[in-house]
């Protein structure tokens, strides 16, 4: 008796911990990225029409990648591979965490926008690739609406504390990684004359601050979203007394 109860023992946590790894998996799993797992950058600005890496003037004509700075005219460019995120599920919430470290302005904000052409090797603030052959922005500075980036922004972000910052970009990486739209990744803007944002540097000493988290889940099956579904979606029949 005793042996056999044993054996019902076993076997019962032996299933508990079955069940507990399927409702692991289940419920979804979340994953952070960061600017290591960026396969483009690009600063450009219309001072250094012709650069791909104008990411901190800190003078005049002269600009550094150890920081970056966006401002009027000058903006910012990158892309998150996600890859990582397996097939077959769908994405519950996604959040980009920016550093800033310095801002000013009399309403000091950034946005973020979704880049909707593809853009590559060679892109500044006039061209979105420069190679194979030479392309150009719709409008300079991809700021064309609606074909260099998105109708509307993903986020206006106004800033009122240097640290990090928060954005929720799950309708963009839900796009992406459904294949509604292609992943070409985000500018950083600023749009008013007097503002000004610094954000660490993503290729120097900031690189793991700059982060995305992703929250994603398995798509029910078809027999999951008939026994989840609502008594009174149900057939008639099913319904009678």
């Amino acid at each position: 008796m005793t042996r056999h109860a044993s054996a019902i023992g076993s076997a019962a946590r032996a299933f508990s911990v079955v069940m507990l790894l399927w409702a692991s998996s289940a419920q979804g799993r979340t994953i952070m990225l960061n600017a290591t797992d960026s396969d483009r950058m690009a600063g450009i600005a219309e001072s250094a029409p012709r650069q791909s890496w104008a990411m901190h003037e800190y003078r005049q004509g002269y600009f550094i990648t150890t920081a970056l700075s966006v401002a009027p005219n000058h903006s910012f460019l990158f892309r998150l591979a996600l890859d990582k995120i397996p097939p077959g599920h769908r994405i519950a919430h996604a959040e980009l965490i920016l550093p800033v470290v310095n801002f000013r302005g009399s309403d000091p904000r950034f946005y973020l926008w979704r880049i909707l052409p593809d853009w590559g090797p060679g892109v500044n603030w006039i061209h979105r690739t420069g190679r194979p052959e030479k392309i150009e922005w719709t409008k300079a500075g991809g700021r064309g609406i609606s074909s260099d980036r998105a109708t509307r922004p993903t986020d206006v972000v106004r800033l009122t504390a240097i640290g990090e910052v928060a954005i929720n970009v799950t309708e963009d990486v839900e796009l992406w990684y459904s294949g509604a739209a292609t992943n070409n990744g985000w500018m950083i803007t600023v749009e008013d004359p007097d503002g000004f944002v610094q954000i660490g540097s993503p290729v120097w000493d900031q690189a793991a601050a700059w982060k995305l988290r992703v929250t994603y889940e398995p798509v029910p099956t078809d027999r999951q979203a008939e026994e989840n579904r609502p008594l009174s979606h149900q057939p008639a029949a099913n319904q009678a007394g």
